[in-house]
């Protein structure tokens, strides 16, 4: 017996679980096409308000086609009864006859009121939530419209936001090497090239310095490499991380340490001595911390727990305000990604086999079951879709971001990618544009060695 999530609905023929957006979306996501069947006239369909005429057996009729001398419906409840009688009611928008008498409806973008003459209108801002609009929505009396952060174009289709100017680009480590991926011409540039016995490992990019930094296993090092001068050395060594990730405003790296339970930072413009200059901003009660991202601007870090209770947590980058952000319907979230626009967390659950997304502030959570979530790494979000690094498939993909639909690989190689972060010209263009503060980010906070941010 198949037993789905709350949030999905099982196909007929039993086999699998559909989300319930996907259910009369024009699109057969069940093998059997179930999840299609009977929409073209149902009422109560997502995104869809049913101001029409209700049929005896579930189906949806147009108002005007109702007492009009022929049988629509297929139990022919649409004729007969009190048709004759004429619309003499205080509608505020239509009257048109009924079998039950005369009715009125409403015209599209407004919902009948209880009170059966007036109309009230639809808040699709409220009720298609992501669906709506990619960026900022604004409702208006029966219809809405959306915007987009500065930066941006609106599409034709009048939802999705583009980013203007150069080209979004996908850092990706596969193995040894580290390449550029174009996200608008598919172009894949290798950027540089380690020894083949090295993994670039996590990675994490300053787009101040132009600097990419990256875990090396094959050395528990932390290693750096310029982009504009060809300089590289190591930040740090002794370490093993799953993650690392760069507050390139506070001028800080951080990386979590899961068998010890502890998240560490060091300056960005240390420099290897022979002796570990780190700090241990949290650990105690951590239950194997996993993947990192950080929002510089705000001076916030968010992380994710892999142990025996997992959970999604943030903290200010000083390690203290310390919350749970998410406790429950987790399994192993393996790979974060923040998307500021709309001030969501997404997270792929590599045990579970989905992905995940929730306001910043653990409200609105959305989980979608995707089966080919296998084994995701690191995760990033551009535009309307999730990036994410693929071991198992040795693959980069992406999904649309509110529906999980429209998987492409966009990278296959015979080796695993890792480390995966979105291009620094992103990054610059949607912190210029958001509010926050770093107070490490004026003359190192005052400090004369390591300053951690508590905004």
């Amino acid at each position: 017996h198949l037993s789905c999530p709350r949030t999905h609905v099982p196909c007929r023929d039993g086999t699998e679980c559909v989300a319930q957006e996907y259910m009369c979306d024009g699109e057969k996501d069940c093998a059997d096409g179930s999840d299609e069947d009977g929409c073209a006239q149902l009422c109560d369909t997502p995104g869809r308000s049913c101001s029409s005429y209700p049929c005896g057996l579930g189906a949806c009729l147009n108002a005007s086609l109702v007492c009009d001398g022929q049988q629509d419906c297929a139990d022919g409840s649409d004729e007969g009864g009190n048709c004759s009688v004429p619309c003499q009611r205080s509608c505020t928008h239509l009257c048109y006859p009924s079998p039950q008498g005369p009715r009125c409806w409403c015209n599209p973008g407004y919902r009948l009121a209880e009170d059966g003459l007036s109309c009230m209108d639809i808040d699709e801002c409220t009720e298609r939530g992501e669906g709506a609009c990619s960026q900022t929505c604004l409702n208006a009396a029966g219809s809405y419209s959306c915007g987009c952060l500065p930066g941006y174009l609106l599409e034709p289709d009048g939802r999705i936001c583009k980013l203007t100017g150069p080209e979004p680009m996908l850092l990706v480590a596969v193995q040894s090497e580290l390449l550029s991926y174009g996200l608008r011409s598919g172009r894949e540039e290798v950027l540089l090239a380690t020894d083949k016995d090295h993994v670039v490992f996590s990675l994490d990019y300053d787009l101040v310095e132009r600097k990419v930094f990256w875990m090396d296993l094959a050395t528990e090092s932390i290693r750096w490499q310029s982009f504009d001068l060809g300089k590289k050395g190591t930040l740090v060594k002794g370490v093993r991380s799953d993650c690392i990730a760069v507050d390139w405003l506070g001028r800080n790296l951080y990386w979590t340490d899961g068998a010890a339970g502890q998240v560490l930072a060091t300056r960005l413009g240390a420099a290897w001595r022979g002796i570990p200059e780190y700090t241990v901003v949290m650990d105690g009660d951590l239950d194997r911390p996993h993947s990192l991202v950080l929002q510089p601007l705000a001076g916030l870090l968010y992380w994710s727990e892999v142990g025996n209770h997992p959970r999604l947590m943030e903290a200010t980058m000083d390690g203290s305000r310390r919350h749970v952000l998410l406790a429950q319907g987790l399994g192993w979230p393996t790979a974060l990604a923040l998307d500021l626009p709309t001030w969501r967390i997404f997270w792929l659950d590599e045990k579970l086999g989905s992905v995940g997304s929730a306001h910043l502030d653990g409200t609105s959570v959305k989980v979608l079951q995707l089966g080919w979530v296998q084994s995701p790494f690191a995760a990033a979000v551009c535009e309307g879709q999730l990036y994410w690094s693929e071991r198992k498939a040795w693959s980069v993909q992406q999904v649309d971001k509110v529906s999980g639909k429209n998987r492409t690989v966009l990278l296959k190689r015979h080796r695993q990618p890792h480390g995966l972060q979105l291009c620094p010209m992103v990054a610059m263009l949607t912190c210029a544009v958001l509010a926050g503060t770093n107070g490490c980010a004026k003359s190192n906070g005052g400090c004369a060695h390591l300053c951690l941010p508590n905004p």
